[in-house]
């Protein structure tokens, strides 16, 4: 081949190329956009500010500081592609508000509506806050891709806990977040132990391994905190404690144990095995007076509390199309009442008696606790659920963003006969926009978180653990936004147990031990 064919035939093939290139690059401007990676940074501080606009009062909040850190391709959703834009922003408040209200919307709203955790804001503290005061945030917005443009979308995902690197900052695997609890303790020949026999088996076992690391705890003197499921509510109450005893640097030691809730925290602080715990207020009262679920025990007669610290209403959710508008409906549906030792199935089946229903008469009655009962609404398995809990709850947002809820009502006779035969609960009300696409306000019931202990621990003890939990500012840092809600002003609401004498003094004059009626519920 001759030098002048040679050239010829590489400069075609240049230009062939040449060609490729700027085909690939027409294709990316006028389809996906990648060039863009999402909205820019003007557009998506107004998204931010229309947001807070739309969910909380107009202009309560204002965006003063907003800078946009990058953005993150997410899994496709049958929509299209979508992608995560992470941002930090400063916000202040126009107006003064309470995030303390028991009855008002609480940062878990706020934390939802930015697409951050809890951890991911700073600044917000219990009780009043004034006009002026700022609010940092490490946020997230996700967009699908709509065919000509990026389109903002409500998502389920886990929310920002701490400020992304500037540009294509992807979060972390979801992978790397579980954790393998799976543990090999029984080796039965085929064809292995029967459903009913594993299902005792591995109750069992759980009960003997926590009690196994509790007795050890205490002989290394250490304090116990019974406080509930690792995905609950009542846990990260225990770790804020865990985590201000080692910040202070106090000479005590305290484990958080993970346990099913109420009924088994009474049982265990009763037993000596925890020595402090969260009760529900009205779980608190059927325990000290010897009532169901504590009928075949002896009264816990040595419970006492040390203040309420946030209310926890029932939730009864459905699916947003449901025929179902009042506890009477529930006839013939598949209910599930919550655990069998847990606030919830007390309340649950409370509320059922309240409106002359039994167990029996629901088609089926499952005793599937907050996540699974979730799956099973969305998965078309169970027509409704119950839930105390504080409101809101991460489980109940990411439900309703992937499929539409309704928290159904109870009337005004209900939560009256309720409140009345049912010492510790209180009226309540969720108010509207708690939940995405919850339009209306939802009366209900709720019971409230009480610090509990026993009779005989010592003043001091007691008055030390007051100070840890009623003086922490740091809840937020553990993952719990309910604990800014904890207040030495609401200290006594919902308690009907006797005060311990050091939270008596602690909380004030007013808090005057509960009389030491034989029964907790009027006759």
């Amino acid at each position: 081949m001759t030098s002048a064919r040679r050239w010829s035939t590489a400069w075609r093939a240049s230009s062939s190329a040449t060609r490729c290139i700027a085909l690939v690059a027409v294709a990316c401007a006028l389809t996906t956009t990648a060039c863009a990676r999402g909205p820019d940074e003007v557009a998506l501080r107004a998204e931010v500010q229309g947001k807070l606009d739309q969910r909380f009062k107009p202009g309560l909040f204002g965006v003063v500081g907003f800078r946009r850190q990058g953005s993150a391709p997410l899994p496709a959703s049958e929509g299209g592609n979508r992608l995560a834009v992470y941002f930090n922003a400063t916000l202040r408040l126009t107006q003064g508000y309470d995030f303390g209200d028991w009855q008002g919307l609480s940062p878990g709203t706020l934390a939802h509506v930015l697409g951050a955790t809890e951890k991911g804001l700073f600044g917000i503290k219990a009780g009043d806050s004034r006009p002026g005061e700022v609010i940092k945030v490490y946020g997230s917005s996700t967009y699908e891709w709509a065919g000509d443009r990026w389109r903002s979308v409500d998502t389920t995902s886990s929310g920002v806990a701490m400020a992304a690197e500037p540009g294509n900052a992807a979060p972390p695997s979801q992978s790397r977040l579980l954790i393998n609890r799976l543990a090999a303790l029984v080796d039965v020949p085929p064809p292995g132990p029967k459903p009913e026999d594993e299902q005792v088996i591995s109750e069992e076992l759980d009960r003997a391994l926590r009690a196994i690391a509790t007795r050890r705890e205490r002989r290394a003197n250490a304090y116990v905190f019974a406080s509930g499921p690792e995905d609950g509510e009542y846990h990260p109450i225990g770790e804020s404690l865990v985590v201000r005893v080692t910040k202070l640097g106090e000479k005590i030691k305290v484990r958080n144990l993970a346990t099913q809730g109420s009924v088994e925290n009474v049982r265990l602080v009763a037993a000596g095995r925890a020595d402090y715990a969260l009760v529900q207020s009205n779980v608190a009262a059927t325990a000290f007076a010897g009532e169901a679920p504590f009928a075949q025990d002896r009264a816990v007669t040595s419970l006492r509390a040390l203040g309420s610290l946030f209310p926890e209403p029932l939730h009864l959710v459905v699916s947003a199309a449901s025929p179902i508008r009042a506890v009477p409906d529930l006839r013939g549906k598949r209910v599930a009442l919550g655990p069998r030792d847990s606030g919830t199935r007390a309340d649950a089946l409370a509320a059922l008696a309240t409106h002359r229903l039994t167990v029996n008469d629901l088609a089926n009655a499952s005793d599937e606790a907050l996540e699974a009962a979730a799956a099973g609404l969305r998965a078309g398995r169970l027509d409704a659920f119950f839930a105390t809990v504080g409101a809101p709850t991460r489980a109940l947002q990411r439900l309703a963003v992937d499929h539409p809820i309704r928290l159904v009502s109870l009337n005004g006779d209900a939560v009256e006969r309720l409140v009345t035969q049912n010492a510790g609960l209180i009226r309540f009300m969720v108010p509207a926009k708690t939940y995405p696409g919850q339009s209306e306000d939802v009366t209900t019931i709720a019971a409230t978180a009480v610090l509990v202990t026993r009779s005989d621990v010592p003043d001091g003890e007691a008055d030390l653990v007051l100070r840890l939990v009623f003086e922490n500012p740091d809840y937020l840092a553990t993952g719990s936004t309910h604990g800014t809600k904890i207040s030495r002003r609401s200290g006594l609401r919902g308690i009907t147990i006797p005060i311990h004498p050091a939270a008596s003094r602690y909380l004030g004059p007013s808090a005057t031990p509960a009389p030491t009626a034989p029964s907790a519920r009027p006759s």
